[in-house]
């Protein structure tokens, strides 16, 4: 979500009301990334990163200055790289992978147990509308040859429940606020914040250019290069370029095809164990 002023002198409260519900599980999501390349490092064999305090969810330990001021103003940032020392790789190419792979696996980890918890409020949710009439605020009824999900508004708005269960993670006002209220309407809108960060983070860092994680994969799985990092320099140099790639919307059909694709499985499953348990 990069920052868009437009937008902010529109809807100043609005657009500060998302940055504060994203932010938590953006720092989460950086952290963890963090502390998975600093643990499988030390399971490795290099204490370095574990002597200097990442083996931990702290932000504060992992925050870059510059890197948080984007997260806050842009809406993408970095955290401060973990240093590792090769030198103490039990197996210098497998566990280059190994520490290069964990802050990715992290990531996609906690994409998944956060769309996990998401989809269980939603089928609470559809649970409770299947068992209301056309008379109460929402429920379920067979429109048009399937089944629909409703909801009683000035007119009724009404969604297929095949459509609900692929963009259950935006449909916190038209699905989670009528069932449970405000109070979790706001706790699910950070949750989904949080669990879309991750599968970002994710597909970002799997990009094969230094300094992100994907290049040291694409090194020990193909290129197989004697010396695996880069100066600092040449590291600069191409983030710049990822991240005009990135403000100038160049990577955004990326990102999107990702999300899109992941989230219509996510539903797709959720769809079989909704009708497995008899919720639809």
């Amino acid at each position: 979500m990069l920052f868009n002023f437009d937008a902010f002198l529109a809807d100043p409260k609005g657009l500060i009301l998302v940055f504060l519900l994203a932010l938590p599980g953006r720092l989460l999501a950086i952290s963890a990334h963090e502390m998975g390349h600093a643990w499988v490092a030390y399971k490795c064999g290099d204490p370095t990163a574990r002597n200097e305090g990442r083996i931990t969810l702290n932000p504060m330990k992992h925050l870059d200055l510059m890197g948080t001021l984007m997260m806050v103003f842009v809406g993408f940032g970095w955290a401060k790289p973990v240093p590792v020392n090769p030198r103490n790789y039990k197996h210098y190419r497998r566990d280059d992978l190994l520490v290069s792979l964990a802050g990715i696996t992290m990531n996609l980890i906690l994409f998944v147990a956060g769309c996990v918890v998401m989809y269980v409020l939603v089928g609470v949710a559809l649970s409770r509308a299947a068992a209301n009439t056309s008379n109460d605020a929402y429920f379920l009824e067979q429109y048009g040859g399937q089944l629909c999900y409703f909801m009683k508004g000035v007119d009724y708005t009404y969604l297929p429940v095949s459509s609900v269960l692929t963009y259950a993670p935006y449909l916190s006002d038209y699905l989670i606020a009528p069932v449970f209220g405000e109070v979790a309407k706001y706790l699910y809108e950070m949750l989904m914040y949080f669990t879309i960060t991750n599968l970002i983070l994710a597909v970002f860092n799997l990009i094969p250019v230094p300094p992100l994680d994907g290049y040291h994969v694409l090194n020990d799985l193909i290129l197989r290069k004697r010396n695996l990092f880069v100066s600092p320099r040449v590291s600069q140099v191409f983030m710049v370029i990822l991240f005009v790639l990135m403000f100038s919307g160049y990577t955004d059909f990326i990102f999107d095809w990702v999300l899109r694709t992941a989230l219509s499985g996510v539903g797709r499953v959720a769809g079989a164990v909704f009708s497995a348990v008899g919720i639809l």
